[in-house]
């Protein structure tokens, strides 16, 4: 494909749609990733979730969603690969085998909840920074150490009950935490519980996202998961790919360039790409 020697990463597997809360419609993505001379590109509107239905897919929604793309793809397989996928929440039980009988290419697993199973609630991590200190403050114990470890406790049991193909943005319970306002990122016990984390994505194959979602809506600096926890992913062989959560067209590839020069600065030499319907090596 033409100028592909110019693009940092010629491809971007996490878009939201107005099937869920992106701003514009699948085709627009399409049509922009060609633009940019894209190899790939993939949606991945957010799963139904029962207890938090504004920001997610319905039922009836990701059907239309899914029937939607398949079309899409046939529309321009001359021009680009088009991947069907899905951003599937921890608590919404999606497993291999509803995706294919759905027809996904590939599967997004994230956690945006953590549930306090005393008070049956469901606490958002990264919806406002009230929210998160209201959760903080609530949960539990009472301390910021129960709701992060919450969190990253369901990572650890999404990796193996849900076994989804990518893991998204790792440590997006740091989305308001800017200058530790809310827990300290260097403390031993956090360290240890990515460790933990890392450890049990090491078994597996899948893959972890550098997401830049935070930075092109205002609230991190850098991509998620933070470079001290790319350096441990590195260490371990974990694969690595890159998406920029899109939620409009022009974030399609926000902040590529300077994410690819910050995995090969830390030591990374590839990046995984879908392609011909699977995931290669992409090299930087």
């Amino acid at each position: 494909m033409k100028n592909q020697k110019k693009i940092s990463f010629p491809s971007n597997l996490h878009g939201h749609t107005t099937y869920c809360d992106g701003k514009n419609r699948a085709e627009e993505y399409i049509l922009a990733a060609i633009e940019k001379n894209f190899v790939s590109v993939g949606l991945s509107g957010h799963s139904y979730v029962y207890f938090d239905k504004e920001p997610n897919m319905s039922l009836e929604g990701t059907l239309k969603y899914i029937e939607e793309l398949k079309i899409l793809k046939e529309k321009y397989k001359d021009k680009i690969q088009v991947y069907i996928g899905i951003e599937a929440d921890f608590y919404s039980g999606f497993n291999p085998k509803l995706d294919k009988n759905l027809g996904l290419d590939y599967r997004i697993g994230s956690v945006h909840y953590v549930k306090d199973k005393v008070k049956d609630k469901y606490y958002c991590v990264d919806n406002t920074p009230e929210i998160l200190a209201y959760a903080i403050e609530n949960y539990d114990n009472d301390d910021e150490k129960s709701l992060i470890c919450a969190y990253y406790d369901n990572i650890i049991e999404m990796i193996h009950t849900q076994k989804p193909d990518i893991l998204g943005h790792l440590d997006l319970v740091r989305k308001f935490n800017g200058d530790g306002k809310y827990f300290d990122e260097n403390s031993e016990w956090y360290n240890k519980k990515v460790d933990e984390v890392l450890g049990e994505i090491s078994k597996t194959d899948i893959i972890v996202e550098i997401n830049t979602g935070g930075i092109s809506r205002g609230w991190t600096k850098t991509p998620y998961p933070s470079a001290f926890i790319l350096k441990k992913i590195l260490s371990k062989n974990i694969p690595i790919t890159l998406s920029s959560d899109a939620h409009s067209v022009e974030n399609i590839d926000y902040y590529f360039k300077e994410s690819v020069e910050l995995v090969k600065e830390i030591g990374f030499k590839s990046l995984k790409i879908m392609k011909n319907g699977k995931f290669e090596d992409f090299e930087i």
